[in-house]
């Protein structure tokens, strides 16, 4: 299947840094709950907490609380992994939401 897009630009969502987007769809359900402002407010939240604070800890986490070396791979997200991470992107999105409102 060809692509248009380089790895460079659209990072893969099968590599362990970049499982999909779920934290997108927890923002969005606030739409119907506080509208586009505290929505907007709740992605932007959401993302930044998530890539910064989240991701890193689980991958601690994952490695059994060691510092992650330069070379090495990050480790995979297990499924219990990722539900917390969705569990917590969502409480963050709604929170920064609700905040926002």
């Amino acid at each position: 299947m060809r692509t248009f897009f380089s790895p460079a630009v659209a990072p893969s969502t099968d590599a362990a840094w970049f499982p999909g987007l779920p934290h997108v769809a927890a923002a969005v359900a606030t739409w119907f709950v506080y509208g586009g402002a505290a929505c907007a407010a709740g992605l932007l939240m959401a993302s930044f907490v998530s890539f910064v604070v989240w991701l890193p800890l689980v991958a601690l986490a994952l490695n059994n609380g060691e510092p992650l070396a330069p070379e090495a791979a990050a480790p995979a997200l297990t499924p219990n992994a990722k539900r917390a991470l969705f569990v917590l992107w969502t409480v963050t999105a709604w929170l920064a939401a609700a905040v926002a409102r």
